[in-house]
């Protein structure tokens, strides 16, 4: 029999060898501390891949918002969701519409690496986006009120329609000068004659102002008379008598567009000068459901310009330049 003291001795002899529990005590440690280390690299995997997953349903709400007009849910819905297909086929994809404005939301699973350890092999990222595109006019009443100078002027009202590059003109005011008193005046010919315009669907709205300086229209030869009076008198170029000046005759001697960032500066809006080299479309001064007054420079000065009108637009379908974000 060993005796107390032994006994005793041998005890804490046991109790002081740490070489077996520090063994025991770190293995014990380690599992929860490598399983939060994993949690960790595993959230921050997931994390990553919502930004990515965000970016991805921006750019479907805004792809399909370039199109939507508030009522082609479906056709905005396939658009925004063949940009998302793009990026995987795995993203759980939906669109809703609220008013004008086109929702989006993704949904996705995120592989996991160390959470398998706890049997969580994948982790679920979800993100939503909506965008809205601003109305456009659908129908202007262009109403001129007033057009001077001593050039002949031509203005066209046209549009580009969807799938086209052509220019289709919708209107067209026809100034002519018929006195050089009072620095230019003459008479006004308006098409359609009441202004009202149904633009239809379109991409791009233009007004093209084409200038002919002898003070007549293609195919006719201007002169001047040398009294008080200054009357203008237009004369017609007969082509099969004189081909040549007949050609000379018909084409115009400058020709300003509003879609030109060079010449837009000779737009005015409500008594402001645009500024030149800005692109935003012609429509985005038109405004919805208010009146307008434009005026527009036909380049032979900035002192006084030469045709005057008034606008007011009915709104409704997208402008897709300036889609944007609202969530």
């Amino acid at each position: 029999m060993r005796t107390p003291s032994l006994s005793n001795s041998l005890l804490r002899r046991f109790i002081g060898d740490r070489g077996g529990n520090f063994g025991i005590m770190t293995a014990i440690v380690a599992i929860p501390l490598m399983l939060g280390a994993g949690l960790a690299v595993d959230f921050s995997v997931a994390r990553v891949e919502k930004t990515n997953l965000q970016q991805i349903a921006d750019g479907a709400a805004l792809a399909g918002a370039k199109i939507f007009d508030g009522t082609n849910l479906t056709e905005a819905k396939t658009t925004a969701q063949d940009y998302v297909k793009a990026y995987g086929s795995s993203i759980a994809f939906d669109a809703t519409a609220d008013g004008r404005t086109l929702k989006v939301t993704l949904n996705d699973k995120v592989d996991t690496a160390f959470m398998k350890i706890v049997n969580i092999n994948t982790v679920d990222v979800g993100v939503a986006s909506a965008a809205i595109s601003p109305e456009k006019p659908t129908k202007v009443i262009f109403k001129p009120t007033q057009a001077q100078g001593y050039w002949y002027k031509k203005i066209s009202i046209m549009v580009v329609r969807p799938n086209s590059t052509a220019e289709q003109v919708l209107g067209t005011i026809i100034y002519q000068p018929t006195t050089l008193n009072d620095s230019g005046q003459g008479t006004m010919t308006v098409d359609p004659s009441n202004g009202e315009i149904d633009l239809g669907k379109y991409t791009k709205l233009v007004l093209k102002m084409e200038i002919k300086d002898d003070y007549c229209g293609t195919g006719y030869s201007g002169s001047v008379s040398n009294n008080s009076k200054k009357k203008v008198t237009c004369t017609a170029v007969d082509e099969k008598t004189n081909k040549t000046l007949w050609q000379q005759k018909s084409v115009y001697t400058s020709t300003l567009r509003t879609d030109n960032p060079d010449q837009i500066d000779y737009l005015f809006v409500d008594g402001k000068q645009l500024k030149k080299g800005a692109t935003y479309p012609l429509e985005s001064y038109f405004g919805c459901g208010k009146t307008q007054s434009h005026a527009w420079e036909d380049g032979g000065g900035w002192e006084r310009q030469d045709f005057f009108y008034t606008v007011s637009a009915v709104c409704g379908g997208a402008e897709g330049d300036f889609v944007r974000l609202t969530q």
